[in-house]
């Protein structure tokens, strides 16, 4: 059954409503640049057991995504930078599921994954932003996709995307963030439940 996870959470209020949803997966990030930037301080409110909180790095040092993974209470760690195995071995070691985003534009993106995380996340490369664009990549460019590792699929998805997504090969979860937003951060509840109802 096909997983999904909202991502850049953000207001408390909101998060409560959107987690009444019991998405599988709810991401919340810890990098600065972001406009959905929780802050050093965030603490993740209880959330239903079904969903697995998710805490999102680029290029954070495992010393601190330990730190705060038991500071802010997030059992996967989702890493958007230039991060190699040797981090993804350490969170792993330290008991934390580890999703990898690889940003993609072209198939040349798509070559040379050589890395061992639980998940792979496949994003919409655009410019030097590594997610958050709101945008769709080729998804005929996964039709190759080979590897045993299972993949979130992100980059402007909406309601509408979920059929299609789901006949690609290897994947896992549908990662939702920025087209059911009323502003950064806020999630729009009509559109969170339209995609709980057809998932």
């Amino acid at each position: 059954m096909m997983k999904w996870k909202v991502c850049g959470m953000r207001d408390l209020n909101n998060i409560e409503a959107v987690a009444a949803c019991e998405p599988d997966f709810m991401g919340f990030i810890w990098a600065p640049k972001s406009p959905r930037y929780v802050g050093p301080d965030f603490v993740i409110p209880t959330l239903s057991a079904n969903t697995k909180a998710v805490g999102v790095f680029v290029n954070e040092t495992t010393a601190n995504i330990l730190a705060l993974s038991k500071k802010a209470g997030f059992q996967v760690v989702q890493l958007h930078g230039e991060e190699g195995q040797d981090v993804i071995d350490e969170l792993q070691a330290a008991g934390l599921l580890v999703i990898k985003a690889i940003s993609v534009a072209t198939e040349d993106d798509m070559k040379g994954l050589n890395l061992n995380p639980d998940y792979y996340l496949f994003d919409t490369k655009k410019g030097s932003q590594v997610g958050g664009t709101g945008e769709q990549f080729d998804w005929s460019i996964l039709q190759a996709y080979t590897l045993d590792i299972p993949y979130f699929l992100a980059g402007g998805l909406v309601t509408d995307s979920i059929a299609e997504a789901k006949k690609l090969p290897g994947i896992f979860a549908l990662d939702f963030n920025s087209k059911l937003e009323s502003s950064p951060g806020l999630k729009d509840l009509t559109k969170v439940k339209d995609i709980m109802q057809n998932i």
